[in-house]
């Protein structure tokens, strides 16, 4: 479209111009055909130096900063090329066509005409800009909304699926038959995660408090099978703020799955605060294979952060002997 919009310009613009040029600057009949082709070069040479000037520009000086200055220095640039190109211009038509002395008055006369049309054409390019930043920006901003809806349900879909199901009730069955009343407590256990998971999964935020509540809930069923080689560590004594839903469930998984769980090496895993941050870190040992990897956990935290608030994004290190995710807390009346 901004293509389309940018041939039709130099398809009717250009020659619009030319022919006011040459209105502008015609004198004798026996100059017509050369300052017909003089003006038409000239509106051409306007149209494209300001236009390369534009997206020079754009490359080193953002309309995201300071667009006041942006605005002075562009039409500064543009208002010296215009200048150059007027003089050289003139310098050649009186040198070449009109063979007499160099007008100072008459180039005055260009240079304002000149410097208009170029204020125009900056208007232009610089709408085109705009308008084509702004199609970016709604694109951008319906892709953040799909991926936020994929990624909701695939938090969903993480969590309840066939193989943390089969690992929950084969741990159910073999408590029944070694102790029945720590399998009804696992049972409970098992409920009020599942409950939240329905009832919080299609949320954009909740409290840090629950997803506190609940991740020890979790933890009481991943330590039925783990025992005490999984170890949870939570610091977090000022629980205010909000995060997205499944966040912390997601990244308990998450370091479960690609790690060695065993008596020599126990898991451990931290939860922490520091400065309106949630820090989560586990200790490294790579399992060889990890079954259904997909890596869509973490990029699924990033998606939902990137929709939820721009400002605030999740930082993920990994060094040799841990790995690291930072969550901003967030604000549910401003994201």
């Amino acid at each position: 479209m901004a293509s389309w919009g940018k041939n039709i310009i130099r398809l009717v613009g250009v020659p619009f111009f030319t022919f006011l040029l040459f209105v502008f600057q015609s004198t004798d009949p026996i100059y017509y055909k050369y300052e017909l082709l003089w003006s038409f070069f000239m509106a051409l040479f306007l149209w494209e130096g300001n236009r390369l000037i534009g997206n020079g520009l754009n490359k080193y000086f953002s309309w995201r900063g300071n667009v006041s200055a942006r605005i002075v220095v562009q039409i500064t640039v543009s208002l010296i090329f215009t200048l150059w190109l007027t003089f050289v211009s003139d310098k050649l038509l009186y040198a070449f066509i009109y063979e007499g002395q160099f007008s100072f008055l008459a180039f005055k006369s260009d240079l304002f005409f000149f410097s208009i049309i170029s204020i125009l054409y900056t208007a232009i390019n610089s709408g085109e800009h705009f308008f084509k930043q702004w199609r970016q920006s709604l694109v951008q901003t319906e892709e953040l909304k799909r991926e936020n809806l994929i990624a909701q349900y695939e938090t969903l879909k993480s969590q309840v699926n066939p193989h943390f199901l089969f690992n929950s009730i084969n741990t159910l069955i073999g408590l029944i038959q070694e102790d029945k009343q720590l399998a009804v407590e696992y049972g409970h256990h098992f409920a009020q995660v599942y409950r939240y998971i329905l009832e919080k999964s299609k949320k954009e935020l909740v409290l840090l408090k629950e997803e506190l509540e609940i991740i020890e809930t979790h933890a009481i069923l991943l330590k039925a099978r783990f025992g005490e080689h999984l170890v949870l560590k939570v610091d977090v004594p000022d629980q205010k703020g909000y995060i997205p839903p499944l966040t912390l469930q997601m990244l308990l998984e998450n370091a479960i799955k690609h790690n060695v769980i065993s008596k020599k090496h126990p898991l451990i895993i931290d939860i922490r605060q520091k400065n309106g941050t949630l820090i989560i870190s586990n200790n490294v040992l790579r399992k060889n294979q990890v079954e259904n990897s997909t890596g869509i956990g973490l990029k699924n935290i990033q998606n939902r952060y990137q929709y939820l608030s721009k400002e605030h994004m999740v930082k993920i290190k990994e060094t040799k002997n841990q790995f690291i995710v930072e969550l901003p807390l967030l604000d549910q009346e401003n994201p």
